[in-house]
C-alpha cells in the first residue's frame, strides 16, 4: 500500500506529480502554501543507496522551468509515466 507520506518512493521517469512548496507571505507570518506541477525529468540517489531517490529533476508544466527538488516535497503522483 502507497501512503502519502512515501509518494515519492514510487516516483519514475517521465511521471506529472503535484510538488508542494512553502512560500513566507510577506503580508502575513503566517505560511502559504503553494502546489505545482512538474513532470519528472531525472530521479536522483542517495549516497547511502542509488535506488533510493532523494532528489528529481523537475520540469514544471506551467512555465518550462528546470528545477532540482527534494522528493520529500512530492505530494502525489498524478500521471505515472507510460513506459
Amino acid at each position: 500500500m502507497r501512503s502519502a507520506a512515501s509518494e515519492f518512493l514510487f516516483v519514475r521517469t517521465g511521471d506529472y506529480v503535484v510538488i508542494k512548496s512553502q512560500v513566507n507571505c510577506e503580508d502575513t507570518k503566517e505560511k502559504k502554501n503553494n502546489y505545482w506541477v512538474g513532470q519528472v525529468i531525472n530521479c536522483i540517489g542517495g549516497a547511502r543507496n542509488p535506488n533510493s531517490w532523494t532528489l528529481f529533476q523537475v520540469a514544471n508544466i506551467d512555465n518550462g522551468e528546470i528545477t532540482i527538488i527534494n522528493a520529500d516535497i512530492v505530494e502525489k503522483i498524478l500521471k505515472p509515466s507510460e513506459t
